[in-house]
């Protein structure tokens, strides 16, 4: 029985404000180690998930988009 993929979001640095489209620069891993701009970069790809060189975990992002309405004073709804 494989385990439920596990949400490390809050233990990764990374830049989301410079996601690739399909390619997210990893700054620090879950195991701590640091790596400088683009050096270790995961993918959207869940079946082929870039690993960690330091730790060998592996891993792939969802990106999640929001969409706001900005709410000026006589904007009806």
């Amino acid at each position: 029985m494989t385990k439920p993929d596990r949400d490390v979001t809050e233990l990764i640095d990374f830049s989301s404000s410079n996601i690739d489209g399909e390619l997210l620069p990893v700054r620090r891993c879950v195991c701590g180690q640091e790596f400088s701009y683009w050096e270790f970069v995961i993918s959207i790809y869940r079946d082929n998930p870039y690993s960690c060189p330091e730790c060998n975990r592996k891993f792939y992002f969802i990106s999640n988009i929001r969409v706001f309405e900005v709410m000026d004073e006589g904007t009806s709804q």
